[in-house]
């Protein structure tokens, strides 16, 4: 018995609707390198006028309590994309500097370690990395050898926003290279990448699988390099430095409107969970502003790890538009919720949860454990409690809830508090790995003193 054409178009209708709901969400990661947590309109900045940035925080969740893996570039970035702790893998630090006696291969995130386009593309999504890499420059460790079908982008881990005469290798290299386009000129980094990263969204604007696209920023990472038309939004900072800082945050902020703005146009806003977020706290001696925090990029104070996050999906009730989050939300956080959106179950060996639950609760707390560390310095945050070893000082305990400054050391007068989250860190420290990068120990003086000198940020005039 023939089916007239009627049913026929209403089964393969209902086909295609079945598909598209089946079809997990898109997800784009904008990634700022070394913002300054008060350098938005949304955190407190009255110097630096952020409109996009600050409507994302109007129409999503603004996670007031959001933390990075590492307070630098590369293993946070490891980090997140792997969903593990890095320690737990031995990454530390940023690599620095080339031992002779190890391969190039050694400085990136070793082979052994899954990233999200592993996890992904059994799934249907097309991935896709904008800008600034830092997770390995040798054979087997590019973005495309990691599973990104699109890369655009530099390896190292910064370089001039304007063109260069001559470009850096090493360790840390600059040349702009990509797999998808010849376009790989400088004309300003950061619209270069808002350009790169629009035209991927606008290429996948009529398929139905779903994309994960990282764009990854320079901005605002030294050296801090801005277009005249900006440096003028920003003329009445007296700081020369501070107001040149101002300026490529603000042509950041243009560049994520514009990001925004082809995703409207590509009519996948409301499929696409959009999260916006720091590698980092502001680089220490300059121009950030880490405002209310203590401490800066490097150090396990909340002025490194703590950053602002500001997640919008239209799609799902559960993210508010302007709502404020109060749980402990963690990078490692983004694979496992992804995963979850799909109907996958998470994977065991994975350090993060489905963050979905946390974003809508205003209820009681729930309780997590991170960890940060160096080959000198460790924190681990358990519930409200933070305990932080510094070699040759005296650990440090805070009760973040109450003193998010970090200004008043509970320990030794509460050591039966202290003692269990220093079982657990010590047991952390010497069941994982110790770092890759053997050359920490020319900057570990350096580092000691970052830390003694660490007070609360303050909103500049």
């Amino acid at each position: 018995m023939k089916m007239n054409f009627g049913i026929q178009m209403v089964i393969l209708l209902l086909l295609l609707s079945l598909q598209a709901m089946a079809a997990g969400p898109n997800f784009v990661v904008i990634m700022a390198d070394d913002l300054g947590y008060g350098d938005l309109g949304c955190t407190g900045s009255r110097q630096i006028p952020t409109p996009h940035i600050d409507s994302l925080a109007r129409d999503g969740v603004f996670c007031s309590r959001a933390y990075v893996t590492a307070p630098m570039c590369a293993p946070s970035r490891m980090g997140m994309l792997t969903g593990r702790f890095p320690k737990r893998f031995g990454i530390t630090t940023n690599p620095n500097v080339k031992m002779n006696y190890l391969a190039d291969s050694h400085y990136g995130l070793p082979q052994s370690e899954k990233c999200f386009p592993e996890y992904l593309r059994p799934l249907g999504y097309a991935c896709a990395v904008i800008g600034k890499w830092h997770l390995g420059h040798a054979e087997g460790q590019t973005p495309v050898d990691r599973g990104f079908d699109t890369w655009w982008g530099f390896l190292g881990g910064s370089r001039h926003y304007f063109p260069q005469k001559k470009e850096v290798g090493g360790l840390n290299p600059s040349a702009i290279v990509s797999n998808v386009s010849s376009d790989t000129q400088v004309r300003y980094l950061t619209d270069d990448i808002a350009r790169e990263s629009i035209r991927f969204i606008e290429k996948h604007k009529n398929r139905d699988n779903p994309f994960f696209l990282f764009v990854s920023f320079n901005a605002p990472h030294t050296p801090y390099e801005a277009k005249r038309e900006d440096l003028e939004v920003v003329r009445g900072i007296s700081d020369p430095v501070r107001r040149k800082y101002a300026a490529v945050v603000h042509g950041m902020d243009k560049a994520v409107g514009r990001i925004l703005k082809a995703l409207d146009e590509a009519g996948k806003s409301r499929d696409t969970m959009v999260v916006f977020l720091s590698d980092n706290g502001g680089a220490p001696d300059g121009p950030a502003c880490n405002a209310p925090f203590k401490g800066e990029k490097r150090l396990h104070y909340e002025g490194g790890v703590r950053v602002p996050m500001i997640i919008r999906f239209p799609n799902d009730e559960r993210v508010r538009p302007g709502f404020v989050c109060g749980q402990v939300i963690s990078t490692v956080d983004f694979l496992p919720t992804l995963l979850k959106l799909n109907g996958v179950a998470i994977p065991e060996g994975l350090d993060g949860q489905d963050m979905m639950p946390m974003l809508k609760s205003a209820d009681s707390k729930i309780s997590r454990t991170l960890y940060w560390c160096t080959d000198y310095t460790s924190a681990i945050l358990h519930g409200n409690l933070k305990y932080l070893l510094v070699p040759n000082r005296l650990p440090e305990l805070y009760d973040i809830d109450q003193d998010r400054t970090e200004m008043k050391n509970l320990f030794p007068a509460c050591l039966r508090n202290a003692a269990p989250l220093a079982d657990k860190l010590g047991s952390y420290l010497m069941t994982t790995p110790p770092c890759r990068y053997p050359d920490a120990v020319s900057w570990s003086a350096s580092l000691m003193k970052q830390y003694d000198k660490a007070k609360p940020g303050r909103q500049p005039e």
